[in-house]
């Protein structure tokens, strides 16, 4: 450029086409400075095509949030399941200790003392 005499004309030609050119951007760099400036074109068509997936996400929250409850309600029933088993444990360990206490020979030997049933004093014989 130094041979050639260069106007001012054909400077700002120059600066205007380099202007004109359009950077090409990415289209998450556009959408990421869309974001940036909260500048949303939101059309009609946009939201239609839109409408399957939103639908998509809700069934998949309702299944989501059914699954929640049907958990929580099991989870409810094998607690009260789980104080029922040791509630019935705890009155199997009662009622076998009495029967061990009655069935002892003494005792049982007492209660046929009131029927008439004396105990033997000789062992039987053949």
């Amino acid at each position: 450029m130094a041979n050639r005499i260069i106007t001012e004309t054909e400077e700002e030609q120059e600066e205007l086409a380099q202007e004109e050119k359009p950077k090409e951007t990415s289209k998450l760099t556009s959408a990421m400075k869309k974001m940036a400036d909260f500048d949303f074109n939101i059309s009609k068509e946009w939201m239609m095509k839109q409408i399957p997936f939103g639908l998509f996400v809700m069934v998949l929250l309702l299944i989501h949030i059914y699954n929640v409850h049907t958990t929580e309600r099991i989870i409810r029933n094998t607690d009260k399941l789980n104080k029922e088993i040791k509630e019935l444990r705890s009155e199997y360990i009662t009622i076998l200790s009495q029967l061990m206490s009655e069935s002892k020979q003494s005792t049982v030997a007492q209660k046929l003392d009131t029927l008439g049933i004396k105990e033997l004093t000789s062992p039987p014989i053949k």
